[in-house]
């Protein structure tokens, strides 16, 4: 039998967008097991945030703060860190503009500034936990990814290391992660360790931080939910978040 895998984006794909899963989604996920394809999530979340995800579909397999982390069958088999030099000077550069940063490490969020009213709405928004405040929290622990919260005329003042992508998840919202570090990375190192080729997985996605991993997966499938632009990535685009996508984009492609 081939090796296959499938790998869902987390917010607006896998969750509707009150947050929840919807049946559909848990059945399909369930008829993927039944026929022994690997499932995994590629999410910008920390374990921390995506253990009740990967609990509610009991996952073996995951792919963790864009694409930075993996673990395949639960055990770590990829880590991606940001430096700490071009680290401080992005800290340097976001204390001088007066831009919330915020640190993730695989199981928390760590503040380096205390949340403006605007980032706690957007942190609101994504259901994440308020972070602990930890100013100096990037000078002595690995940095998977961070959050700062900012409109887009900010980009122009801040550094831009050449190590790091700045990708826009809100308004008010970019996670910074390695270049080397986004979700098709990720999937790759995930698929190598469980062995199934690049042709044989499935990926779906709806955000700036999912295009490579729909341009680089054997079949990218966009949901309905996506921009234009997102979905002119994917091979495929299915309905949205609300409206049966996962179950509808894997029936397409005769995986269930």
């Amino acid at each position: 039998m081939v090796a296959r895998l499938a790998v869902f984006d987390i917010d607006n794909t896998l969750l509707a967008r009150n947050k929840q899963l919807l049946r559909s989604t848990v059945t399909s996920i369930q008829k993927l097991k039944q026929q022994k394809i690997n499932v995994a999530i590629a999410t910008g979340r920390n374990l921390r945030l995506a253990r009740p995800i990967i609990k509610a579909l009991d996952l073996q397999d995951f792919i963790l703060c864009n694409g930075s982390a993996a673990f395949a069958n639960k055990q770590q088999v990829h880590q991606q860190t940001l430096s700490s030099a071009n680290v401080a000077a992005l800290v340097a550069a976001a204390d001088e503009h007066h831009v919330d940063m915020i640190f993730e490490s695989l199981d928390g969020l760590h503040a380096h500034t205390k949340p403006s009213q605007a980032t706690r709405q957007v942190l609101h928004d994504f259901r994440a936990p308020l972070p602990d405040y930890a100013p100096d929290y990037y000078r002595s622990h690995p940095i998977y990814q961070a959050m700062m919260f900012y409109q887009p005329d900010m980009d122009a003042k801040l550094p831009h290391a050449d190590e790091f992508s700045f990708v826009r998840f809100a308004q008010n919202g970019v996670d910074v992660i390695p270049r080397v570090g986004s979700k098709a990375e990720g999937v790759a190192k995930l698929a190598a360790k469980l062995h199934v080729d690049a042709k044989d997985i499935v990926a779906f996605g709806d955000n700036d931080n999912d295009r490579e991993m729909l341009r680089s997966a054997g079949i990218g499938i966009a949901m309905g939910n996506a921009e234009p632009a997102i979905q002119a990535c994917a091979n495929l685009t299915t309905t949205d978040c609300d409206h049966d996508g996962i179950q509808n984009g894997l029936k397409a492609i005769g995986w269930i």
